[in-house]
């Protein structure tokens, strides 16, 4: 029997806690985001709906020196934290296209097109529905699929789906994410001060030199990424295009290969059991730290700084920042006497069937004309049932189209921006919920994935 004090005996790796657990699933992820929009619908059209709205105003910042940041609640949530968020989809877009589903031209190519279609087709049709009107500033809303919802929809039915469809709706949903962020830089930035912009794009650029020269640790890249969020807030640009483009200059890949860590850590691990004197065996002697510090410096080697962050921030956007800002951005007031005029606004109408029909239409059709011409092929496991079901997915926008709203109708007249605010708001929630529901149905009875039927469209 092994003594438990044995310094030779190898412990077990600690398991991860039932909440590491739970906040790795995508379902979680989508029920904490419905929760958090559920519970500021509620509110929001309670007793309580004053402080609710007060909320969001209450202003706080800093000084340093001469200069003053302060803002409101919501902008630090839709600007800052937002941000932290867009710099996780930075991350996750550069990892797709390094060594994901992106990273050749073959596979990529069909989630490409079909995010292609799925974004132009609903622009078109809330266009159409909002032609000559001042809500026209709406077109890029449909436009998004959020990837928690729907990753999280589609990890309810387990087992039922080849695993085939998860990789195809995640590669849609990133190049669809990184359309969305296109859009947001080009079509809905206000005035441009170019001096902060110069000084934003200075960093970002030393933070890609930090890449080249091989800095593989995070807190260089945290620094900038501060004072680069600052610069882009000033220059009118959005603040949240800063994380992704700081995202791209972060290294993605380590010093030197897995194996090569293997070899150096058992050569220090021998060396560290040579310098065992046994004099106290819950302590290190002076020999045995330094190897511990040399462990340390392995460990920043072989480990991405991209993957090393995008692990440390992604719960951060699950539990805190996705939830919080579904929470400050769904609190609609609803006059429930007018709720059916309400539901044939243009607005409300362009959002919807952009996101249900403009999808359904962009992704499937795209997807089709793809493989017909024989630019693409459909991946093993999947039907063209499949792809109709993730057409429905696609159309759960959610989080992107409600930041999107945020920002097309801020110029203009307060209260008529405010009712059109309202109206995409209400057309999101009702156009991602009707996707997520007909969406499960159809992935739910579709055919099982079978060869056979791959190219076999109705």
């Amino acid at each position: 029997m092994t003594d438990k004090h044995d310094s030779h005996a190898l412990p077990e790796l600690e398991p991860h806690s039932p909440f590491t657990s739970i906040l790795k699933r995508d379902a979680f992820a989508a029920a904490l985001l419905l929760a958090s929009a559920l519970a500021a619908l509620i509110i929001a059209n309670s007793r309580a709906a004053e402080w609710y709205h007060h909320l969001w105003h209450v202003k706080f910042g800093f000084a340093l020196g001469h200069y003053e940041l302060k803002q409101s609640l919501h902008i630090w949530i839709n600007d800052g934290l937002m941000a932290i968020f867009f710099f996780v989809v930075g991350l996750e877009i550069k990892r797709e296209l390094l060594v994901g589903e992106l990273a050749s031209f073959r596979k990529a190519l069909l989630p490409a097109v079909a995010a292609l279609g799925g974004m132009v087709c609903p622009a078109l049709i809330y266009a159409i529905i909002n032609w000559g009107t001042d809500s026209i500033g709406g077109w890029g809303i449909p436009m998004a699929t959020d990837i928690a919802f729907a990753t999280g929809c589609l990890a309810l039915l387990g087992t039922r789906v080849h695993p085939a469809l998860g990789v195809f709706l995640v590669a849609l949903a990133i190049v669809d994410d990184l359309g969305a962020v296109l859009v947001i830089a080009i079509f809905y930035t206000q005035q441009i001060a170019v001096q902060p912009l110069v000084v934003g794009g200075v960093l970002v650029a030393l933070s890609f030199g930090l890449n080249v020269f091989g800095v593989r640790h995070v807190w260089p890249y945290a620094l900038i990424g501060v004072v680069v969020w600052w610069a882009f807030l000033q220059s009118g640009v959005h603040a949240t295009i800063a994380g992704v483009l700081l995202a791209f200059t972060v290294p993605a890949r380590a010093r030197y290969e897995t194996p090569h860590f293997s070899g150096r850590m058992g050569a220090l691990l021998k060396k560290f059991t040579e310098a065992e004197d046994h004099v106290n065996p819950y302590q290190v002697n002076e020999q045995q730290q330094e190897l511990i510090r040399f462990m340390q410096r392995e460990h920043v080697l072989v480990e991405p700084p991209l993957q090393r962050l995008e692990h440390i921030l992604h719960p951060v956007c699950v539990v805190l920042i996705l939830p919080l800002f579904a929470f400050s951005n769904s609190g609609i007031t609803i006059d429930f006497s007018s709720i059916g005029s309400l539901l044939l606004e243009r607005v409300t109408l362009g959002v919807f069937f952009g996101l249900i029909l403009g999808k359904q239409i962009g992704v499937t059709l795209c997807s089709w004309i793809a493989v017909k011409l024989g630019w693409a092929e459909l991946p093993e496991g999947m039907t063209w049932r499949h792809v109709y079901g993730l057409s429905w997915l696609a159309g759960i926008g959610f989080t992107m189209a409600l930041f999107i709203s945020e920002l097309a109708f801020k110029s203009g007249d307060p209260e008529l921006m405010q009712r059109y605010l309202a109206e995409s708001k209400i057309g999101v929630f009702i156009a991602s919920f009707t996707a997520g529901i007909v969406g499960l149905l159809v992935l739910r009875f579709a055919a099982p994935p079978s060869k056979a039927l791959q190219g076999d469209i109705a």
